[in-house]
């Protein structure tokens, strides 16, 4: 029963996903070479960025939405046919990437999406469709300071506009960060021999430790990663380069908490520039209708609630969180699960300040993060317990030669003496895929956000009637559409939070007359052909979805030349203008 009933959702979004062809043909297609196996920093990522816009002028306009904290450009790529109305008139769908530091995968999926749509448009019925009656808001990189962090190589010169935080509080800056003790070009972890320690060698493979039972010596403590305690204060690696304590990601005011509830939250709501300029940008575009952010990792796709369970959730909101989440999950393989009941073990401490949040709360999106990637062996997070971790090693020794784990090799630690230096390499095993890896993950989740875009509201001018009634009357009729499969407010959420706007529709008059109705005229909402609430047996309930209405008004025709012009808007759902002619008096 349960499957039969998640089965009819996707049933229903069928009609939305095959899209026939159109006329328009493409820019000329232009040769830009990207190596999917890379990952690109923030000077590599705009000049891709900017090496599009020069050639597909037509399709797409590069701007900053502000600077980093460090002072970097914010880059968004505006995408859609200029040729087929003004961005602002269509449904948008903003995707965003590299929010943490270390989450490059993010950065260069929203790179694959750019180079997916500029490239296809005129050759792909879907892709064409699309960029004539929706406008894509893609920003790779919402960190760029963190990520150039994580991608610079131990020893390579630091940003020269780098500014110094105090991180440890203790009046000097960034004084203890990590370093390359063995000279390998990886940050990996130190060990020490402990019979007190927590971990045992692993019997399966000397490589890997496990934990030991309560009944037997220790022989291993993890003391972190590679570094020394530069300031003398017993901890190491608290003060690194740049601002390390402010997560952006529990930044966003959504839920937010201070940090002795939310460690990382930052001292008020979006204190940090990446998140004020993020939000700033979104709010200024309120015809953005969809919102998918990329994260890393775990291969899941994750619905807001972070804090809260999902009784919170309209029942309708909740259909359709699942009925999108099933589509991304049928094309990535990542399950779909609430970040609040699946993603958070200690449901007394959840996530506040989250983005996801806020985009559907406070801002009426279904909004969607994505973790990209999951690891051979991997649980569902970071860690691994010893059956996964000796999967992961086979993997590893198999696809990537062994590269994916530094050998332990021993080092005389200046503050703990004899150590051992190894451990997996997880910037680009577990938390990022190894490059081989890398595009099959972009191009999936690209084609899971085309299917969300599908989804979203799209009205039309249906039909318009004029009947003479005699006397120089006409009864002007106009059938208003929601193509879409969602409604033009998207969800109950923005409703019952105030944000959803009516769908307005203007008559304009030449040479005739308004006798009855009125010049612009408040619709309310249109519904869309997302699946309605289930009754017994779960089967759908009540008559089909209302996603049509109508506006009636009298004129009078004055003049030979009289025409109508109807303009119907919509926050969310686009602009769509029809003009007739009334005929002659």
């Amino acid at each position: 029963m349960r499957r039969g009933c998640l089965s009819l959702p996707i049933t229903l979004l069928f009609s939305f996903l095959l899209f026939s062809g159109s006329n328009l043909q493409s820019a000329n297609p232009q040769d830009i070479s990207i190596d999917w196996t890379h990952y690109h920093n923030y000077a590599e990522t705009t000049d891709i960025l900017k090496d599009f816009a020069n050639k597909y002028k037509g399709l797409c306009k590069l701007y900053s939405i502000g600077e980093s904290f460090q002072g970097k450009q914010i880059w968004c790529m505006e995408i859609t046919s200029y040729a087929s109305g003004a961005p602002e008139t269509k449904p948008g769908m903003y995707i965003d990437g590299n929010t943490h530091a270390g989450e490059v995968s993010g950065a260069e999926a929203c790179l694959y999406d750019v180079y997916y749509l500029l490239t296809n448009y005129g050759k792909d019925p879907l892709v064409t469709k699309l960029l004539d009656t929706k406008v894509f808001y893609i920003i790779p990189k919402i960190n760029p300071d963190g990520s150039d962090a994580y991608l610079r190589k131990p020893g390579e010169p630091l940003d020269p506009n780098l500014k110094k935080v105090d991180d440890d509080g203790d009046e000097l800056l960034d004084e203890d960060g990590p370093e390359d003790l063995n000279d390998d070009g990886i940050i990996s972890l130190m060990r020490i021999r402990d019979e007190n320690g927590p971990l045992q060698t692993s019997p399966k493979d000397a490589r890997l430790m496990v934990q030991r039972r309560i009944d037997e010596k220790g022989e291993w403590r993890i003391i972190g990663p590679e570094g020394i305690d530069n300031d003398k204060d017993g901890r190491i690696n608290e003060d690194p380069p740049g601002n390390a304590r402010t997560v952006t990601n529990r930044n966003y005011p959504a839920y937010w908490a201070p940090e002795w509830i939310q460690s990382g939250s930052g001292p008020y709501p979006l204190s940090q520039p990446e998140a004020k300029v993020q939000v700033d940008f979104i709010l200024a575009h309120p015809n953005i209708a969809g919102i998918q952010a990329h994260h890393t990792h775990s291969g899941v796709i994750l619905r807001p609630y972070c804090n809260l369970s999902d009784e919170h959730i309209p029942p309708q909101d909740m259909r359709n969180f699942v009925a999108i989440g099933a589509l991304g999950t049928e094309i990535t393989g990542y399950p779909l699960m609430s970040v609040y009941h699946g993603f958070t073990r200690d449901k007394s401490n959840p996530r506040h300040g989250v983005f996801v949040d806020w985009a559907y709360d406070h801002f009426g999106a279904f909004a969607f993060t994505t973790e990209i990637w999951k690891a051979p062996g991997e649980t569902g997070g970071s860690a691994f317990e010893e059956q996964d971790e000796e999967l992961a090693m086979k993997w590893n020794d198999k696809e990537l030669g062994g590269k994916g784990f530094v050998n332990w090799t021993n080092f005389n630690h200046p503050q703990f003496g004899e150590i051992e230096i190894g451990g997996w390499n997880s910037n680009f095993f577990s938390q990022n895929p190894p490059g081989k890896f890398a595009e099959a993950e972009w191009k999936k989740n690209c084609l899971f956000e085309l299917k969300h875009a599908v989804m979203l509201p799209y009205l039309k001018i249906a039909e318009v009637k004029t009947d003479p009634l005699g006397d120089r009357l006409i009864r002007v009729t106009v059938a208003i559409e929601n193509e879409g499969f969602l409604p033009t407010n998207v969800t109950e959420k923005a409703i019952q939070n105030k944000l959803a706007k009516p769908v307005v529709v203007k008559l304009e008059l030449e040479e005739a007359e308004l006798l009855c109705g009125d010049a612009k005229t408040e619709i309310g909402h249109i519904k869309g052909n997302s699946p309605p609430a289930r009754t017994m047996f779960g089967l759908p309930g009540g008559a089909a979805p209302q996603n049509e209405k109508t506006v009636q008004w009298l004129v009078r025709v004055k003049g030979s030349r009289a025409s109508a012009k109807i303009t119907v808007i919509s926050q969310k759902a686009g602009t769509a203008s029809r003009q007739v002619s009334l005929g002659s008096p």
